[in-house]
């Protein structure tokens, strides 16, 4: 049985976190840079066979997938004998397509060109839902070049790059073609909207005034530049948004010091709609245990996970926070950002205002593949919310439109009435 190193990706829960991206395409060096086309070859059918193996053997949620999966498989060793796949670029692209085919977020590689596909959720801007067999856009990241090019909620996705919709999806789902589930329809269409990176986009858009093409730039938007954004809000309310910031250790000293300067509030708002890469348990739990007292559980771990079962969170601080919280959550709320989302709700201790966030499953671990050193991220086990629910088909309490591009923050509205 071939065996992989693999290596801890910050503990237990970790999230999606950014991943190393070497944005010109310098990923680490394959060994087969200066090889013959026959080594190159053998290179490339090494890494094709770590990963289907890895993923039959260490994958999650591989029984969902298994036959989609078989078949991608003998594709991608039928590919790599072709010559179009030597060398740096092809070897990546063929293992990015691979990896496509378990329709899996949470699933990367450590390393993209300038024209691999666009992370999602942190690369992209617009959510779409398939919904009675249209495209309708259910999100829009406030900023992002899809709110900056005037698309919104409720629009209906007819083309993307010209390709009618559903058939543009197809482009993105090699195996397994005669029987796609919605939930992988849906996967594929926001990948495909989401593009490549260096590569323009467009939509065809049906409005109640009618069909309308738009053009969209670069979708992230411009990094807030701070770990955390905090204000008081009318009616003496606190408010506090982490800005992609829960992998980064001096985000627990930004939180303690946005919780001073507001301290005395009547009552709070977390905002957790810009973690779309996620972070690790060393930031969050710290940051629950501010508005707890003692020792309590937040999220459980499903099977594969050789750990404690139960993850907890204990208090810590000067002061407690008192009063009423809000809790506000996305699609771009991502892995890590999700487990707070379900750890304030499992704790009883906010209530939870948004949409279905990114669904980014499972905790992660990584694997070093042989061909190329390359490393290849999986969900390896499951992770729930207190009441058994699995964190990514976990709903907020209050439904509402979480991110409405650059309309209404309809969301935060709902939060303060509901605080004040």
């Amino acid at each position: 049985m071939p065996t992989f190193r693999e290596f801890s990706i910050k503990p237990v829960f970790h999230v999606f976190a950014a991943l190393v991206v070497f944005a010109q395409g310098s990923f680490c060096a394959p060994v087969f840079a200066q090889d013959t086309s026959s080594d190159q070859t053998a290179a490339i059918l090494q890494d094709v066979n770590a990963v289907c193996h890895l993923v039959a053997t260490r994958y999650a949620y591989y029984e969902t997938r298994r036959d989609a999966w078989e078949e991608a498989c003998l594709q991608a060793r039928a590919e790599a004998e072709s010559p179009l796949v030597l060398g740096q670029a092809g070897h990546l692209a063929l293992l990015e397509r691979l990896i496509d085919q378990l329709w899996d977020n949470h699933v990367s590689l450590n390393t993209n060109s300038a024209v691999s596909p666009r992370l999602v959720p942190s690369g992209s801007d617009l959510w779409i839902e398939w919904q009675n067999g249209e495209a309708v856009i259910g999100a829009v990241r406030p900023d992002s070049g899809a709110a900056l090019a005037g698309l919104q909620v409720g629009d209906v996705v007819l083309a993307i790059n010209g390709d009618p919709v559903p058939g543009a999806a197809m482009t993105r789902i090699q195996a397994g073609r005669t029987q796609v589930p919605d939930a992988r329809l849906e996967w594929a269409l926001n990948a495909e909207a989401a593009g490549y990176r260096g590569a323009p986009r467009q939509f065809t858009i049906r409005r109640q005034d009618g069909v309308q093409a738009f053009a969209v730039e670069q979708p992230e938007p411009a990094p807030a530049n701070r770990l955390v954004t905090a204000r008081r809000l009318p009616g003496n309310i606190g408010y506090i948004r982490f800005e992609d910031s829960l992998d980064d250790d001096l985000t627990v000293e930004a939180f303690d010091a946005a919780l001073e300067a507001l301290r005395g509030a009547d009552g709070w708002i977390i905002d957790l709609r810009n973690t779309p890469g996620g972070g690790n348990t060393d930031v969050a739990e710290p940051i629950l245990g501010r508005f707890i007292s003692g020792v309590k559980p937040y999220q459980k771990s499903g099977p594969r996970w050789q750990g404690e079962p139960v993850r907890y969170a204990a208090s810590r601080g000067p002061w407690r926070v008192r009063g009423k919280l809000a809790v506000l959550a996305g699609r771009w709320t991502g892995s890590m950002g999700e487990g707070m989302a379900v750890g304030f709700d499992g704790l009883r201790r906010g209530r939870v205002f948004g949409s279905p966030m990114a669904g980014l499953a499972g905790g992660v671990s990584g694997f070093e593949l042989p061909g190329s050193g390359m490393s290849l991220r999986i969900p390896t086990y499951n992770l729930m919310h207190l009441s058994g629910i699995d964190r990514h088909h976990w709903r907020p309490a209050e439904a509402v439109v979480a991110d409405n591009g650059n309309g209404h923050d309809i969301a935060l509205e709902a939060a303060m009435n509901w605080l004040d």
